[in-house]
């Protein structure tokens, strides 16, 4: 299933989840009709005032309990994983154990496309896991101290796969929806709660009488439909959560090639270390978790023996196929705020390295599902980086060493007046740049993987720490006078991963066709040597998007902040109109047969802010 199918797949089951989640809802509101009519209104059940009124009530709480509720969830992963009382595992972590299941989550993200998410660790003996998030943008992976300590580490790949699926697959997201809603339900069950105790606590001071009899009895009904109303909400949560867990079973067996590995942790569950949490809130976020977190009648898992039996049957996967440049002022971009640059598109630079047609192909068709083949990938590109630069990219500060000398130019004295810039705001930063200059130049193939796990780590430092370094880097990338492809693409990461914002939806904006043909025109531009070069590239990208008029966008008009405003659109646009721009974007960019990394970088950096991730490319 392509990767926009699986997304309008989600959001039709979301859609038919809010419908049931309606009707629970419009049950429970009948029942306290009835509750109430029988108890304060001598039973006259059809008096329209009492209906509103008690209707009416019931409607406010569950909504103010669901928007309660929804606004704790709306911090993403990291509320998820508070609450489960899980600590945020350090990038630059000592720990070998905790470095392991590090280097598996980011293998597994540089293999999908996707930001490096956070990893958090729960100091429990069970094997359990969990992913959560609206947005990959805000997601986090979550794992037991058992998890790591019990599981080999072909068995915590299978589990992280796992949890990998359900941020493909949009689970996340409604997964954080369905513990709002249920808050919502339970709002019920607590106000009957608060009026039994209210009322219990009247009794001892005033002694009986009537009123205080039916309060109570009146709160004892509400308690008790709120439990019933949670319970069948637990019921469609449970429904809903195991056909998933199924799915996500054999997304990992898929993305692995390794069925042993996911049905060895489950083994080991089933034979005795257990998947139970002790944390409080274990029952709320069950539905998050990779095995049942706490024993109980509505399991949101199917029997561990079904699921392994699934998996052992599962039939073998085979691994997925394998003119002038446009130059921009320093003053255009050098600007306050760090990144706010206008610009001109990114010039087109030569490169040695160039990127096949049949890579691009495959990376557009297993776009949100990473293949044995690109996971493979991911984890030579890795290890390929210098030992000593890896280990700063987990750095917050050292990070921003990295990202500086991905920058650097080739050319002595340019580069020399680059550490000069940067040695000016901090001297500290310039000698450690220059100490990484000395390790080489980096393989192209390895600059966004690496700057994908400098963005995880660089997300750890203070908001004043990181301004300043959003300075450094600004004056940086002024310092030559023109704007390359990498350095659009280490600005556009980094708005997104960091910053949080680089494609922020903007409430009620959606993209039009003259955010399609903005963006495509930039990466037409970017790709050219010449005018004509860039007319190819357009004419490509107009065969599968007719829509595109017959010329892209005058150069004047491709600037960073014009593609920043058209990305935004695009992330708050439904699948439909994101899928025609990364066709178009795929066709423009691959038009020549010769695509270099730089392009490709500039590709991926555009598609994923837009929540199309694009797997790394074979050079």
């Amino acid at each position: 299933m392509d990767f926009f199918e699986r997304q309008e797949t989600a959001r039709r089951n979301s859609g038919r989840l809010v419908l049931l989640f309606v009707l629970a809802v419009a049950a429970t509101m009948a029942a306290v009709h009835l509750l109430v009519a029988g108890v304060l209104g001598g039973g006259n059940f059809l008096d329209p005032r009492l209906m509103l009124a008690s209707i009416g009530s019931v409607a406010a709480v569950v909504l103010i309990g669901s928007l309660v509720k929804m606004a704790q969830m709306g911090h993403g992963g990291p509320a998820v994983a508070a609450a489960l009382g899980g600590r945020q595992i350090s990038p630059s972590t000592g720990d070998p154990e905790e470095r392991r299941v590090l280097n598996v989550v980011e293998e597994m993200a540089i293999a999908a496309g996707l930001p490096v998410p956070p990893v958090y660790v729960m100091e429990e003996q069970a094997i359990n896991a969990f992913a959560a998030g609206n947005t990959p943008r805000d997601a986090v992976i979550g794992v037991t101290r058992g998890c790591i300590r019990s599981l080999t580490r072909d068995e915590l790949q299978g589990v992280v796969a796992h949890e990998f699926s359900h941020v493909f697959h949009q689970d996340m997201r409604l997964n954080m929806r369905l513990v709002g809603w249920l808050g919502g339900i339970v709002a019920i069950s607590m106000i009957g709660r608060v009026m039994l105790r209210a009322m219990g606590s009247g009794r001892r001071s005033r002694g009986k009488n009537d009123g205080a009899a039916l309060m109570a009895a009146l709160g004892l009904g509400l308690f008790l439909i709120g439990i019933v109303g949670y319970f069948f909400g637990r019921i469609i949560q449970s429904a809903v959560s195991r056909q998933r867990e199924y799915l996500a079973d054999a997304s990992a067996v898929q993305y692995t090639r390794n069925p042993d590995g996911i049905a060895g942790a489950l083994e080991k569950i089933a034979s005795g270390a257990g998947s139970r949490l002790d944390a409080p809130a274990a029952a709320e976020f069950s539905h998050f978790l990779f095995a049942d977190g706490v024993a109980s009648l509505f399991a949101t898992h199917p029997p561990l023996q079904e699921r392994i039996r699934r998996i052992r049957s599962l039939p073998a996967i085979e691994a997925g196929v394998g003119g002038a440049p446009v130059r921009a002022s320093a003053s255009a971009v050098a600007s306050a705020s760090g990144f706010a640059g206008s610009g001109a598109p990114p010039r087109a630079d030569r490169s040695a390295s160039l990127v096949t047609a049949a890579a691009l192909a495959e990376s557009r068709a297993t776009m949100g599902s990473p293949t044995p083949a690109t996971v493979s990938r991911a984890s030579e590109i890795l290890a390929s980086v210098p030992a000593a630069v890896l280990e700063a990219a987990h750095s917050p500060f050292s990070a921003r060493a990295v990202v500086c000398r991905m920058l650097l130019s080739a050319e002595p004295s340019e580069r020399r007046r680059q550490l000069e810039t940067i040695a000016r705001e901090d001297r500290a930063l310039s000698v450690e740049v220059e100490s990484f200059a000395r390790h080489g130049t980096l393989a192209a193939a390895t600059r966004l993987p690496l700057l994908e796990v400098c963005a995880a780590s660089l997300a750890q430092l203070s908001p004043a720490q990181y301004a300043s370094f959003r300075v450094v880097l600004a004056q940086l990338i002024a310092a030559d006078g023109e704007v390359d492809r990498v350095e659009w693409t280490v600005r556009i990461l980094l708005r997104q991963g960091v910053e949080g914002r680089g494609a922020a939806p903007v409430p009620g904006q959606r993209a039009t066709n003259d955010d399609l043909g903005l963006v495509v025109s930039v990466l037409a531009w970017s790709g050219a040597r010449d005018e004509a070069g860039a007319l190819r590239a357009w004419a490509a990208a107009r065969a599968v998007e007719p829509s595109l008029g017959p010329r892209p966008s005058a150069p004047a008009r491709c600037t960073l902040d014009a593609l920043d405003a058209s990305l935004r659109a695009f992330a708050g646009t439904g699948t439909g109109m994101r899928r025609r721009l990364v066709d178009a974007a795929v066709a423009c960019v691959g038009a020549d047969g010769t695509t270099t990394v730089e392009e490709a970088e500039l590709l991926r950096a555009v598609t994923a802010s837009i929540g199309a991730p694009l797997a790394p490319m074979v050079a």
